[in-house]
C-alpha cells in the first residue's frame, strides 16, 4: 500500500483519538445505549450475531439515516452518500443514463450481488457501455428499483461470498431488507430544488396491517418527478453560429435551458415504484411469504449537438438539395429510455419435527427497458413532401432481461456449537434484443443510436444449478470458525467449485480479529455471450467519434479474430482486520482486504477486418488486483438527558491495478489508455463523517461530509502530449445538513441542503496541457464519481402513525 496521502491518514488517526478520547469523557452507563443491530447477511446460521460478532465486515444502515438525503434520482445517490467503498458516476451515455454504473470497493457492477430480503435480484436489461471503464460491458442490478420508504435496512457485506450465494459475489453482497411490520406506516412529501433552480418532488407512502394472528401484509409506493439539470457551457460552434446571427439554435432544448445545443447533467426523469412484504403463519413454526416489486420510469437524456456541417446535413444537402432551417441551426436528438421492472417471490419457511429448518422458494424478475429516439435523422431515408426530413422521432429498439429462480435451503444446529446450513439452487437466465423500426436502422441508421437490425436481435437463455454447504463452529465462546463450499454447473461455459473459510476470534469482551480467505466468481451473462450491435463511442485520447461492430465472441467474425468462448471470472479473496469496543459507547473497524480477478471479461478494442471495416467483442481479457483497507469508528456522546450525539467515521482506501492481459491473436485486447483509466479513474481514498444529534426531546440536526480525493479524468493519458493530457481532478468535500422538528408525536417536518456549500469538481480548460472537453459544452469530468450536480435544498413532511 501507498504512504503519499500521508496528511490524510494523519487525519483518521486524529478522529480515532478523538472521539475515542470523547468517549471515555462522556461516556454514560449501558442503559442509554440501544442494542447492536443483528445481521443476517454472511451467515444462514439463525443465531443472532451482530456487525462486531460477524467474521466479515458488514455495515448495517436502517431506514432513518438511510434515508436522510434529498434531491436523490434513487437509492444509488443514498449509498453512495453513505458507504465510502461504494461509488456511482452521474447518469450520462445511452442506457447509462437510465441505469446507473456503480461500483463496490472499484470493481465492476456485477462483481457484487444484490438480494432483496435474502433473496437474489434479477439483473438489469442494460449492458454497459457508457460506464467507467473499471465497469464497461458490465451486466449488474439496477437498485434505482426499489422504493426507499419501503426499505426496513440495508446490510453491506464487504468481503468475497461466492462460495456462498453463487455468482458475481466477488466485491460483497448488498441485501436490501424491506419492511415488514404488521401496523402503522408513514406518509411523506418532499420538495426541493437545486441552486440552479431545477425542481425534484417524491411522494411515498408504506403501511403495515395484520392478517390473521399471525400474519401481515406490508405496502410501499413511491412517485417522484426530477428535472433534467444542465450544467454545461453553450459549444463553441453553437456560439459561433449565434454571433453570426442565425435564428433558433438551441430552440429544441427539452430541459429549458436554451439555448444551449447540448445539455450536460443528471437526465429528466419520473416514475413510480410500488412494493409489497407479507408472511402468513402456517401450522405451528412455519410461515408462508410472499414479496415482490413493479416500477414504471421514464428518463429523457440529450445527445450530442449535430451542427450544419456534421455529416448528416451534408448529406441532405448534396443528395437531396436539402435547404431549411436546420442548415442554420443544426439539432440535437435527445433520447427516451422507459423501463418497466417487475419481480415475485414467494415461499415457504419453517421447522421440520426435528428441529431443522427449511426456506422453500421461487422467485421470478423482468427488467424492459424501451428506446426511442427524438430530433433525429436518417439522412438515407430522404426529405418529406415539406422538404424536411422525412422522420425525426425513431423506435430504435428494446432490451429485456428475465430470470426465474428456485431454491431449497436447510440449516439443523448439530450442537449448540456447529450449525449445518445447505441446500440446491436453479436459475434461468433470459436475455432478449428487440429490433428497432425498419427506419431506424435503414441504411447507415438513425444518427446517434442507430437501431438494432433483426439480423442482430434474438433471445438467448442459460441455465444453472448449484449444491452448497456452510458449517459454523463455535469452537470456543470466543472462537468461531465459518466453512462455505458452492459447486455450480452452468449450460454455457461449465462447472466452477468455490470454497470460503473464515473465523472470527475475541480477546477478553471488547477485541476481535477477524479474517477470510475465498474464492469465487461472475459468470458470464448470456447478454455478454450473445450480444451484436453497431455503437457509436469516442476514442479515450483523440475524442473522435468511431463506430464499432460489437458481434458475439463465438461469431464467425471473433472467432476468426482470436475469440473463444467467454468463461468465468475467477476472484480470491483475502482479508484481515479487527472491532475494537473502546468503552461503552465506541466501536472501531478496521479490515484490509486484497482481491485477485483473473479472466476478467472485457470488450476488445477495434480489431481491423479484411474487408476495411473493424469488430469488437467480448473476451477474457484482464488479471486485476484490488488492495484497501476499510475502517468504520462509531461513537454515541450523551450530553445531558435530552441531548446525544451519534458520530460515524467511515474511510476507505482502494487500490486498483490491471497486471495482466490475455492477448487476442497477439494483439493487447484493452489499450494501455483504458488500464490507465481503470487503475485511475476513481480516487483512491474515501470519507464519510456524520453527525446525527438529538435535542430538547423533539428535534434532531444532521452534518455528513463526504470528501473524494483526487483522481484522473478519462479523457487523455496521464503522461500524454500537451493537449491530450488527463487531468488530476482535485479531492473535494460536500457537506449534507438536515434539520428536523418532531411537532407531534404523528407529525414530523425536515429542511435539508445537499452540497450545501454548491462544490463542484476541477473545471477542464481548453487552456494548452490537458485533453477537455470544451468543444462540446461540458466544462467538468463527464464521468467523475464526485458528480457535478451542485447544491440543492429540500423541505420533507411525513406523518407517522
Amino acid at each position: 500500500m501507498h504512504f503519499k496521502n500521508a496528511p490524510l491518514y494523519a487525519a483518521v488517526a486524529a478522529a480515532v483519538v478523538t472521539m475515542t478520547q470523547s468517549n471515555l469523557a462522556l461516556s454514560q452507563d449501558n442503559s442509554q445505549m440501544e442494542l447492536e443491530e443483528v445481521v443476517v447477511t454472511g451467515s444462514r446460521n439463525l443465531k443472532p450475531r451482530t456487525v462486531s460478532d460477524s467474521p466479515v465486515p458488514v455495515d448495517v444502515l436502517n431506514s432513518e439515516e438511510f434515508n436522510s438525503l434529498g434531491n436523490t434520482a434513487d437509492i444509488t445517490d443514498n449509498l453512495k452518500a453513505l458507504v465510502p467503498s461504494y461509488t456511482a458516476t452521474p447518469a450520462t451515455g445511452d442506457g447509462s443514463a437510465f441505469i446507473r454504473p456503480t461500483s463496490l470497493r472499484g470493481m465492476a457492477p456485477d462483481q457484487t450481488l444484490v438480494l432483496v430480503n435474502g433473496k437474489r435480484r434479477h439483473r438489469a436489461s442494460l449492458l454497459q457501455f457508457f460506464a467507467p471503464a473499471a465497469g464497461n460491458g458490465a451486466h449488474g442490478v439496477d437498485i434505482g428499483m426499489i422504493p426507499s420508504i419501503g426499505l426496513k435496512s440495508v446490510e453491506v457485506l464487504r468481503d468475497g461470498a461466492a462460495a456462498q450465494y453463487g455468482s458475481d459475489a466477488i466485491a460483497g453482497v448488498m441485501n436490501f431488507r424491506m419492511k415488514d411490520a404488521s401496523e402503522g406506516g408513514t406518509v411523506m412529501v418532499q420538495y426541493g430544488e437545486f441552486f440552479e433552480g431545477e425542481q425534484s418532488t417524491k411522494v411515498g407512502a408504506n403501511f403495515g396491517f395484520a392478517v390473521g394472528d399471525r400474519g401481515f401484509v406490508n405496502l410501499t409506493g413511491e412517485f417522484y418527478e426530477n428535472d433534467g439539470l444542465s450544467r454545461g457551457d453553450q459549444r463553441p460552434d453553437a456560439q459561433a453560429l449565434i454571433d453570426a446571427g442565425a435564428q433558433g439554435v438551441g430552440s429544441d432544448a427539452v430541459f429549458g435551458d436554451a439555448p444551449f445545443t447540448q445539455s450536460w447533467g443528471r437526465p429528466e426523469s419520473d416514475g413510480y415504484r410500488l412494493f409489497f412484504n407479507s408472511g402468513f403463519g402456517v401450522g405451528d413454526e412455519g410461515e408462508i411469504y410472499a414479496f415482490g416489486n413493479y416500477a414504471e420510469t421514464e428518463g429523457r437524456y440529450r445527445f450530442f449537438y449535430r451542427s450544419p456541417t456534421h455529416g448528416t446535413m451534408e448529406q441532405f444537402r448534396d443528395e437531396f438539395g436539402y435547404d431549411g432551417p436546420l442548415n442554420q441551426t443544426g439539432y440535437t436528438p435527445y433520447l427516451d429510455g422507459d423501463q418497466t421492472d417487475y419481480s415475485l417471490v414467494g415461499g415457504w419457511r419453517g421447522n421440520f419435527a426435528n428441529d431443522m429448518t427449511y426456506d422453500f422458494s421461487v422467485g421470478y424478475g423482468k427488467n424492459e427497458l424501451d428506446y426511442f429516439l427524438n430530433n433525429s435523422t436518417n439522412p438515407d431515408l430522404g426529405l418529406g413532401s415539406d422538404g424536411e426530413p422525412i422522420q425525426r422521432g425513431f423506435d430504435t429498439g428494446d432490451l429485456e432481461q428475465e430470470e426465474l429462480n428456485f431454491n431449497a435451503d436447510f440449516g439443523k444446529a448439530l450442537t449448540d456449537s456447529l450449525f449445518l446450513g445447505f441446500g440446491a439452487e436453479w436459475r434461468e437466465e433470459t436475455y432478449t434484443i428487440i429490433a428497432g423500426e425498419p427506419n431506424s436502422y435503414f441504411g447507415q441508421g438513425v444518427s446517434g443510436m442507430r437501431g438494432t437490425a433483426p439480423q442482430d436481435a434474438g433471445e438467448f437463455d442459460r441455465d444453472n444449478w448449484a449444491i452448497y454447504g456452510d458449517i459454523e463452529h463455535d469452537i470456543t465462546d470466543n472462537w468461531l470458525m465459518q466453512y462455505a463450499l458452492r459447486y455450480e454447473d452452468f449450460s454455457d461455459f461449465g462447472d466452477t467449485t468455490n470454497g470460503k473459510i473464515a473465523t472470527r476470534y475475541r480477546f477478553a469482551n471488547d477485541f476481535t480479529i477477524r479474517g477470510a480467505v475465498s474464492t469465487g466468481f461472475h459468470a458470464p451473462t448470456p447478454a455478454q455471450a450473445n450480444v451484436r450491435s453497431t455503437i457509436t463511442t469516442f476514442d479515450g485520447t483523440t475524442g473522435l467519434q468511431v463506430e464499432e461492430g460489437l458481434v458475439p465472441p463465438t461469431s464467425p467474425q471473433a472467432l476468426a479474430s482470436g475469440g473463444a468462448p467467454l468463461t468465468e471470472e475467477k476472484s480470491t479473496n483475502y482479508s484481515l482486520g479487527f472491532t475494537w469496543d473502546i468503552g461503552e459507547n465506541t466501536t472501531l473497524t478496521v479490515d484490509g482486504y486484497f482481491i485477485e480477478v483473473d479472466d476478467r471479461i472485457y470488450r476488445t478494442g477495434d480489431i481491423a477486418q479484411p474487408d476495411g471495416t473493424s469488430i469488437s467483442f467480448f473476451t477474457n481479457a484482464l488479471d486485476v488486483e484490488h488492495t484497501g483497507l476499510d475502517l468504520v469508528l462509531t461513537n454515541d456522546l450523551y450530553w445531558d438527558d435530552s441531548t446525544s450525539t451519534t458520530f460515524t467515521f467511515a474511510y476507505n482506501h482502494n487500490e486498483i491495478e490491471v497486471v495482466d492481459q490475455s492477448l487476442v491473436n497477439g494483439i493487447q485486447p484493452v489499450s494501455d489508455s483504458l488500464v490507465e483509466d481503470i487503475e485511475n479513474n476513481y480516487p483512491e481514498d474515501r470519507l464519510v463523517f456524520t453527525a446525527n444529534t438529538r435535542f430538547l426531546d423533539n428535534w434532531w440536526f444532521m452534518f455528513r461530509a463526504n470528501w473524494w480525493g483526487s483522481h484522473y479524468d478519462e479523457r487523455g493519458t496521464i503522461d500524454g502530449e500537451p493537449g491530450s493530457r488527463s487531468k488530476e481532478i482535485g479531492d473535494l468535500w460536500y457537506v449534507d445538513l438536515e434539520l428536523g422538528w418532531d411537532i407531534t408525536e404523528n407529525w414530523n417536518v425536515t429542511l435539508g441542503g445537499s452540497n450545501v456549500f454548491d462544490e463542484y469538481p476541477d473545471e477542464i480548460g481548453d487552456d494548452g496541457p490537458y485533453a477537455n472537453r470544451v468543444s462540446v459544452g461540458l466544462p467538468y469530468p463527464r464521468r467523475t464519481v464526485t458528480n457535478y450536480e451542485g447544491g440543492s435544498w429540500y423541505l420533507r413532511a411525513s406523518y407517522n402513525f
